[in-house]
């Protein structure tokens, strides 16, 4: 009579097994996100997801943004992602990096910008490479340029008595320093570095915006727009705030209902060990890592900013 019995029990636990594999399989979909260390989660109706990346302040370095980046572009429930921009700009080498670390992403995923205050030069050519841009009426942006800045000293030495000996390698190695007057030789050759980084800043907004070359030069003067002017121009693409940005990234990657969100954590760190960190990296901005090396070696400042 027991043997009778086995089919039946068999299949009742066949059925609770499946069902809390399924009820496990429905979980993770829906709510692996909240189990994501490092990422603050707003869970929306969604199954699927649009990663944020925060771009704020001067921009120094990449390879945070860029690792984030790589992070949602193989995470399968992050449908697209949103960049919430809030920068004056910054470095040449890290917004190109960063630039073309979105043009490879928006193969797989959608791209939004969504500006802040200010989302100017460098700020402004990592968002050019976006799918849409979304920024306020008052943002300030544009300020398409470049700047190249050499702080100088030599009419105070000669004042006061003080000479600086150089021995160099060649007529140029020694460009940019602060204790000598530059030739007009050098002048030259530096304004054809400016001019050519401004020519790839020209044709990299060209080209990720769809519009000519000639037609960004005649706004590309380091002028900044509002939001609203840039709308006229064509250097953004609508108006409103975050939350506009997130509805057009849902769209543009067809997600239905409400999205999840994800946001990454900023570690804080220590208040003291901060404070030191800061104030070392302003005394490299502003001395350069190697005094006995002047010149472009340290001195030198070549930046995509407001």
């Amino acid at each position: 009579m027991s043997n009778s019995k086995h089919p039946f029990i068999t299949g009742f636990v066949f059925l609770i097994v499946f069902v809390a594999v399924f009820g496990l399989g429905i979980y993770f979909i829906l709510f692996n996100f909240q189990s994501k260390p490092g990422y603050n989660v707003v869970r929306g109706t969604s199954a699927y997801a649009i990663g944020v990346i925060n771009l704020d302040g001067a921009i120094t370095s990449s390879s945070n943004f860029i690792a984030l980046l790589n992070h949602y572009k193989h995470d399968s429930y992050v449908k697209a992602i949103v960049i919430k921009v809030n920068s004056p700009g910054g470095a040449v080498a890290p917004s190109q990096a960063i630039y073309e670390q979105l043009t490879k992403f928006k193969k797989y995923k959608k791209v939004v910008v969504s500006m802040g205050s200010v989302a100017a030069s460098g700020a402004y050519y990592i968002s050019s490479a976006a799918n849409k841009i979304v920024a306020e009426p008052g943002t300030l942006t544009g300020s398409i340029g470049v700047i190249m800045e050499m702080p100088n000293v030599y009419k105070l030495f000669k004042k006061v008595g003080i000479s600086y000996n150089y021995i160099v390698s060649g007529p140029y190695k020694d460009i940019g320093t602060p204790f000598k007057k530059m030739t007009p030789a050098q002048r030259k050759k530096m304004q054809g570095v400016v001019m050519n980084v401004y020519g790839q800043f020209v044709k990299a907004v060209a080209k990720a915006r769809h519009l000519k070359v000639s037609y960004v030069k005649k706004y590309a003067n380091g002028m900044v727009y509002s939001g609203q002017q840039a709308l006229k121009l064509h250097l953004i693409d609508k108006l409103g705030d975050f939350q506009d940005a997130v509805k057009l990234a849902a769209k543009l990657s067809n997600i239905k209902g409400k999205p999840t969100i994800i946001y990454p954590v900023k570690k804080q760190s220590p208040l003291f060990q901060s404070f030191i960190k800061k104030a070392i990296e302003t005394f490299i901005r502003k001395i350069g890592s190697e005094s006995n090396l002047t010149g472009l070696d340290s001195m030198t400042s070549l930046r995509l900013n407001l």
